[in-house]
């Protein structure tokens, strides 16, 4: 089992965008469940089930170079609050012992 987590604050002239651009990702993607804080409006987690450590590095070579994101119809560079820098990912794997 693979979990990846992705988060980052999303900046709020940015918000609606955002939710759209995010919305129509979780459509595409099953494997998305998309958390904002409760006590931090704007600060926002991605859970993504399933992705193999393959998936995980190219999902960041994704997010962390901005042509890439733009071609997919994404600002995540002017979405984040602190830019690209601010955006932080993670691969996790269950332990069983």
């Amino acid at each position: 089992m693979f979990k990846v987590f992705v988060e980052y604050a999303v900046k709020a002239e940015g918000r609606s965008t955002y939710l759209i651009y995010m919305q129509e990702l979780r459509k595409r993607e099953g494997r998305l469940e998309l958390l904002e804080g409760t006590d931090q409006p704007g600060l926002f987690v991605e859970i993504w089930d399933g992705l193999t450590f393959e998936e995980y590095e190219a999902l960041k070579k994704e997010r962390l170079t901005p042509a890439a994101t733009e071609e997919r119809g994404a600002s995540w560079e002017q979405w984040i609050e602190g830019g690209l820098r601010k955006l932080h990912m993670w691969h996790f794997t269950a332990v069983n012992k």
